[in-house]
């Protein structure tokens, strides 16, 4: 259908062209039918351009109207030539090209927005320029010709200040977007066809130009409907009528310098055409006033628009476009005047720094729109507080809101506000997408009396405050004091020195044995990550796994640990330091287990390595299940296809939910340290491993204490039916190169059999995976 239409236009044009050749060699009358043939064909693309492109019905109307009402003019003239007629066909003609004028400029306003009182007044000061040059030029030469007035005169005078707009709207249209269509040049091309056409049959009127004046205006005008008729036809035309997604408008210079080139043509007629009477003085002159007016108002309305603009930069530069609050600068700059108020008094300002928790997830679950909606929702809940307490709300970045606070005189007090936007987050954001639960990390800073701050300063050291409170687990308030600054120097040095660790082989796995609680024999290893200093000091995981999965280190880490383990796994049983049995458990990380090549990395580590799949454990935790759940189910249940077994770490202490072992291929739950420390002496405790190995014995998954530091821990585990255990008691973490020892060092101290005597018989449990 496109190209049917494509071709159907061209045609359209074709035929124009040969009309226009044929107007010279016919008759009036001829060309009345010539016409009259044209606009029967015009009907049909205005029918097309309604029905497949989309022109609104009255667009349709008014173009259709546009063309009877110039049929009907040259059919008049046909019926009489008398100068009533004539002037009745020029005000006909007068009025369609004004419909012509409305309706290039609705397509204009379509494309690139509504018009402004700048656009109205140029099109007022054209439009002027354009009637002096025809009076000058038409008007007053005839009356000096015939010595009188003459209506019909005036009528087709008026088409040149008609004319100037039309060209100039033309021009928008092509102005407006980018993309220059074929339907774009089409109309323009009408237009100006039609205005070349106006102009002649103007001049042929009022008796200054030739009978060839008609002829050519006439074809002229056949050319107008066939290229009208041919854009609305072609399948570009709906971008006449669509909103433009880029469009070029003419800078406020170079307008007033196009207001200032149409302003000089008739002046400079003024100035060479010598004024003929009082009447043509007291025209050229009201006229001249009314211009100077005109180009007065439109100086005044484009120096109200440069200024006004201004203040919208100025105020843009200092807003945040989705809440309307302070940004970042303006924040800096309110915080700086107040600093330097608040020199000598009571005052202390402070700085709090909210940060949405998590909010990525939000924006990847539910997607952008409706995380700007959530933070629209959450500034207004906030704008509250701030005014109920006097202070100062402001947006400095995507998930985080910043507060001055002007009003607090103590620290207890700045703590105070910031505890009144927490508990803002207590109750549920409400969107269109559903309703969500979010919290907030908040950093306080205080200006310390004892020193000069910068706001900038203060600003970063609730940054640093911010950060704090997440290291703490999220969702609380943490004050700023100068020991988080050194926190932040040595973990900066810590990523540093990380990126390198690798590189320099200072990383080295240790290793912790976990064993059979009724054999006693090594049923498998844990493998744990070690820095050894470039200077020989050993660094704990608690201090550079966290900076290592901020930065995302952690996976080049993790993939390195994962090959090193099973390598150390298979040499250690082609060495026959263990069984074949034997397996090893290696941790995972969020970010590993986020990273979708990830299943990839434990398939090449296990070819690599030639252990089998389902001697490796992965041991996840609930957190990470419950952070991302969707991509964590696919992740473990890949994996999980291969062979190799999941094991959920430090069960317990998190969500402790039964829809992760429902929905995660878990195979093995590790009790934490923490249950597993107070086992011997509290109740509770013992209660909870309890409930927690029932449940495991009746889904059929393994269990393993973590942390057995006495007899009397392994004792009770092995009394309520635990498979396995491992802590310091049984073994610390040791190098690869100390494990054929320590397993000799444990299989020394059985007599395990005599050793169950001391701990007790165990229960019959149900079979489990071992």
């Amino acid at each position: 259908m496109q190209r049917v239409l494509e071709r159907v236009a061209w045609a359209y044009v074709a035929a124009g062209l040969l009309a226009a050749l044929a107007v010279p060699f016919l008759n009036s009358t001829e060309r009345a039918g010539l016409t009259l043939i044209v606009m029967v064909f015009f009907l049909p693309a205005c029918v097309v351009a309604h029905k497949h492109h989309g022109f609104p019905g009255w667009f349709i109307a008014s173009a259709l109207s546009v063309g009877g009402l110039y049929l009907f003019s040259a059919l008049l003239l046909e019926v009489s030539a008398s100068s009533a007629m004539e002037l009745a066909t020029s005000a006909i003609d007068l009025i369609a090209n004004g419909i012509i004028v409305a309706l290039l400029a609705w397509g204009v306003s379509q494309r690139r927005g509504r018009f402004t009182a700048g656009d109205i007044l140029d099109g007022l000061v054209m439009g002027l320029g354009g009637w002096l040059v025809a009076w000058i030029m038409l008007v007053q030469p005839y009356l000096d010709l015939n010595g009188g007035s003459n209506a019909n005169v005036v009528l087709n005078a008026a088409y040149l200040p008609m004319a100037t707009p039309l060209i100039a709207l033309a021009g928008g249209l092509v102005l407006s977007g980018l993309a220059r269509r074929p339907a774009t040049w089409l109309f323009v091309v009408a237009v100006i066809a039609n205005v070349s056409g106006d102009a002649l049959y103007g001049t042929f009127e009022v008796g200054i130009a030739s009978a060839w004046s008609d002829t050519l205006a006439s074809a002229l005008y056949l050319i107008a409907f066939t290229s009208t008729g041919a854009a609305l036809l072609h399948p570009t035309s709906p971008e006449l009528i669509g909103k433009a997604e880029s469009h070029r408008r003419l800078k406020l210079p170079s307008r007033l310098t196009a207001t200032g080139l149409i302003l000089t043509v008739p002046i400079t007629l003024m100035a060479l055409v010598e004024s003929t009477s009082g009447a043509d003085r007291l025209v050229r002159a009201c006229s001249v006033l009314l211009l100077l007016g005109l180009v007065s108002l439109r100086l005044a309305q484009a120096t109200r628009s440069h200024l006004h603009a201004q203040e919208e930069l100025i105020e843009s530069a200092r807003t945040d476009a989705l809440t309307g609050l302070p940004n970042r600068t303006a924040m800096l700059e309110l915080a700086a005047q107040h600093m330097d108020k608040s020199r000598g008094n009571v005052t202390c300002p402070s700085v709090i720094l909210i940060d949405i928790d998590r909010f990525k997830n939000t924006n990847d679950s539910l997607g952008h729109e409706a995380g700007d909606e959530a933070i629209r929702v959450l500034a207004g809940r906030l704008s509250l507080v701030a005014d109920k307490l006097g202070v100062h709300l402001g947006r400095p970045s995507g998930d985080e809101f910043l507060v001055l606070d002007t009003t607090s005189t103590t620290t207890g007090e700045a703590l105070a506000n910031a505890d009144a936007f927490h508990k803002a987050f207590k109750a549920p954001v409400s969107l269109d997408a559903g309703v969500m639960f979010l919290t907030a990390s908040i950093g306080v800073a205080t200006r310390p009396t004892d020193r000069a701050t910068a706001p900038s300063d203060l600003f970063r050291h609730a940054d640093i405050a911010m950060y704090r409170a997440k290291d703490a687990g999220r969702n609380c308030v943490a004050l700023y004091h100068d020991t988080m600054q050194q926190r932040l120097t040595q973990r900066m040095q810590i990523e540093t020195a990380l990126h390198s660790a690798l590189d320099n082989q200072e990383m080295r796995l240790y290793h912790q044995p976990i064993v059979d609680t009724t054999s006693g024999r090594v049923a498998g290893f844990e493998a744990l990550i070690r820095w050894q200093r470039s200077d020989g000091t050993m660094m704990s995981p608690a201090e550079f796994i966290p900076v290592a999965e901020e930065t995302g280190i952690i996976t080049s880490l993790g993939s390195w640990a994962l090959l090193e383990a099973l390598t150390q796994l298979t040499t250690w049983r082609e060495d026959g330091i263990v069984s074949d049995s034997a397996t090893m458990s290696v941790n995972v990380s969020v970010r590993q287990l986020s990273d979708p090549a990830f299943c990839d990395i434990v398939e090449e580590a296990l070819s690599r390595s030639g252990l089998p799949a389902h001697l490796l454990w992965l041991e996840v935790t609930e957190t990470m299940m419950i952070e991302n759940p969707e991509v964590a189910r696919n992740t473990l249940q890949r994996i999980h296809s291969t062979g190799v077994r999941i094991a959920l770490d430090d069960f317990g202490t998190g969500y402790s939910s039964l829809s992760l072992l429902q929905q995660f291929p878990i195979q093995r739950l590790k009790i934490d340290r923490a249950f597993v420390s107070g086992i011997a002496d509290n109740a509770n405790d013992r209660s909870l491993v309890r409930s927690i190995i029932a449940m495991a014995g009746a889904l059929g998954l393994d269990i393993v204490g973590e942390g057995v530091e006495t007899v009397q821990q392994l004792k009770v585990l092995r009394q309520l039916g635990a498979d396995k255990a491992q802590g310091y008691l049984i073994s610390h973490p040791v190098p690869a190169e100390a494990m054929r020892s320590t397993i000799a060092a444990l299989e020394s101290l059985s007599q395990w059999e005599a050793f169950g005597d001391v701990l007790g018989d165990r229960p019959d449990r149900p079979t489990r995976i071992s």
